[in-house]
């Protein structure tokens, strides 16, 4: 296990190193003026990602984690490129009009390519990686061409004060590695004698849990484009500083740990099934409450530091960030390890969906009062009521103790 964790803790921070190099840059050369568009564009893109990952960074890692048959791997593979490919081609024209009805004149282009190149991210292999428990092939064909990218761009924006370099090279380098990995994993695959699985079985496969990260990041995503539209562009520019900050976090610690526990603890020949929930369970809690401390004492500090003091994050949205990020690292493990195993999708799905509506309401009363911390009060809250709606159910998903599993199996 301390191999996997280390592997999948490390390797997000390596991850973790473009965007602390590119960001101070891409936020000083948009100014106060333009940093408020560009932080919509980046989450409009991470809302097609999303889209384009149609449910497969969900339910693939614990499909190959419960599996140890090739084809079996590779048919899940398959069928995840397929369904991604095609959603990609719908979704990608839609985020690219949506920035540019959300965005001002300014930045048009470079908000463009950033939500055009994050879109396509929602086409990493990184599930795949995770459920076979195999940390070296995310970095040699996810992390590492997206550091080198980021590098490259680096002299290149500052030689043409232009953002655009940076999303067109992080696009070469998804494209080249993406070609090169699905040639390895699908080497040797034979289709089924009567021929491959229709489409609509390959779509319908991963709808409930689709629609788990719509619905999610309906409320997830959107607090930034609202911001943009509704808010000074000073506040706005300031909103998407503490956002930036907080998803970084997000990327480096919760989905690391996710990644990191969720075929350990899943693992088809796991002893202390129940133990291993547990340790999931305390190592997210542990890790949410320091998001929360950090993001709350130190966000407006390291906002400043780190992207300049005139798009510096504010307080009050700081803390609610903070919040949010407690709670969605106790939903983590809940439903990565627990419900989604269980065949418990349609739920969850339900469950997202209720948080969603609740949190955007409150979305759209901050928006109308122009209030940037109501605004991330409701992103917070819709988290706090998706924790309050599944701990109980999540909870009694636990395995039973081995003793007691050996007394009732006798």
């Amino acid at each position: 296990m301390s191999m996997r964790l280390g592997g999948f803790l490390g390797i997000p921070l390596l991850s973790a190193i473009a965007p602390f190099i590119t960001l101070p840059v891409v936020a000083r050369i948009a100014g106060e003026a333009g940093w408020g568009d560009i932080s919509a564009a980046q989450a409009i893109g991470t809302l097609g990602s999303i889209a384009v990952t149609f449910g497969w960074g969900i339910y693939g890692p614990p499909a190959v984690a419960t599996t140890t048959d090739v084809a079996t791997r590779q048919r899940y593979y398959l069928d995840s490129l397929v369904v991604r490919a095609i959603t990609a081609a719908i979704v990608l024209p839609a985020v690219l009009v949506i920035t540019w009805a959300v965005i001002g004149t300014g930045f048009v282009r470079d908000s463009l390519f950033l939500a055009g190149s994050l879109t396509l991210l929602g086409l990493l292999p990184s599930w795949y990686c995770i459920g076979v428990g195999e940390p070296i092939l995310m970095a040699r064909y996810d992390v590492l061409p997206r550091l080198a990218a980021a590098l490259v761009s680096l002299p290149i924006m500052l030689w043409t004060q232009s953002i655009w370099p940076y999303p067109v090279l992080t696009t070469l380098a998804l494209v080249v590695p993406l070609t090169l990995f699905s040639r390895r994993i699908l080497r040797g695959y034979r289709r089924p004698a009567g021929g491959g699985r229709p489409l609509w079985a390959r779509f319908r496969q991963t709808a409930a849990t689709a629609g788990i990260d719509a619905a999610g990041n309906a409320y997830g995503s959107t607090p930034v484009p609202i911001s943009t539209a509704t808010l000074p562009v000073a506040d706005a520019s300031s909103f998407g500083s503490a956002d930036r900050l907080y998803r970084i976090g997000l990327g480096i610690v919760v989905a690391a740990l996710g990644n990191a526990f969720q075929g350990w603890v899943l693992a088809p020949d796991a002893v202390d099934r129940r133990r291993r929930q547990h340790l999931a369970i305390a190592a997210h809690a542990v890790t949410g409450l320091v998001g929360l401390v950090f993001l709350a004492t130190l966000g407006p500090w390291a906002t400043g530091v780190f992207l300049g003091a005139e798009v510096a994050a504010e307080r009050w949205p700081s803390v609610w960030f903070g919040v949010a990020f407690l709670f969605i690292s106790l939903s983590t493990p809940l439903i990565r390890n627990l419900l989604i195993p269980a065949g418990r999708g349609k739920f969850v799905l339900l469950a997202t969906i209720i948080s969603s509506v609740a949190g955007l309401v409150l979305m759209g009363v901050g928006a109308a009062r122009q209030d940037a911390a109501f605004i991330a009060f409701g992103m917070a809250a819709s988290e706090i009521v998706l924790v309050a709606v599944l701990a109980a159910p999540a909870l009694r998903l636990r395995p039973a103790p081995p003793a007691t599993a050996g007394r009732s199996a006798s």
